[in-house]
């Protein structure tokens, strides 16, 4: 098993930025953080529309496509969901049926491995 480290994480984020461009707001900061800072079903990853930050729990992913895609699906967030839109759907979604948790999904479940290879060939640590 791999270490995931703050340089993945870093690096994926610089892939999205490149491969997504910017949305209206400055880009997202990244915070690569111990476990227990998000509970529950959002252990993984969280986008925070308040602050503009993208949160990754470091110990909650053990292989570098996992990291890609909590990663990407945040930042699908960041890019392409209002906040206002997203939570005016929430009041008649769960998470699972959430029709933007499912558009973010969707992008990181197609794009996570083409992540990971492209950043394999310019980067000895994602080898």
């Amino acid at each position: 098993m791999k270490k995931i480290t703050r340089f993945h994480a870093v690096k994926i984020l610089e892939w999205c930025k490149k491969r997504y461009g910017r949305g209206v707001k400055p880009y997202p900061i990244l915070e690569f953080r111990k476990p227990n800072y998000l509970n529950g079903e959002y252990a993984q990853g969280e986008y925070d529309y308040e602050e503009d930050m993208i949160y990754v729990n470091s110990q909650m992913h053990d292989a570098l496509d996992e990291l890609a895609d909590t990663i990407i699906h945040e930042y699908v967030h960041y890019r392409y969901h209002a906040k206002s839109t997203y939570y005016q759907l929430d009041r008649d979604y769960n998470h699972d049926d959430h029709p933007m948790e499912k558009q973010a999904e969707s992008i990181a479940n197609r794009d996570k491995k083409k992540c990971v290879q492209e950043l394999k060939k310019y980067f000895i640590q994602f080898n």
